[in-house]
């Protein structure tokens, strides 16, 4: 997985900044996944269960969230999710 960071969208608006984010993806980045790190306060955001992500470089992605599971003592929250369709610079939010 690498980690970078990126900001949630949703509904074109933007939810959560600068979020740091692990992605695991193929080569091309057709099929991928990851997860999100947030504090428990930043993870009480997401209500939805897709979203969209732009990463730091640019790409674009559409997300389905799978998985919130609490850390820390319940501090903190990680947000696992599936990867929809290609991770890139073209897809539209």
């Amino acid at each position: 997985m690498d980690l970078t960071h990126g900001d949630v969208l949703h509904e074109g608006r933007e939810l959560l900044s600068n979020v740091p984010m692990y992605i695991l993806a193929d080569q091309a980045y057709v099929g991928w996944s990851g997860c999100l790190h947030l504090s428990r306060d930043r993870g009480e955001v997401l209500q939805a269960q897709e979203y969209h992500i732009r990463l730091r470089d640019g790409r674009l992605g559409s997300i389905r969230i799978r998985k919130v599971i609490a850390t820390n003592g319940a501090h903190h929250v990680e947000v696992l999710f599936e990867g929809l369709g290609e991770l890139n610079a073209h897809t539209a939010v």
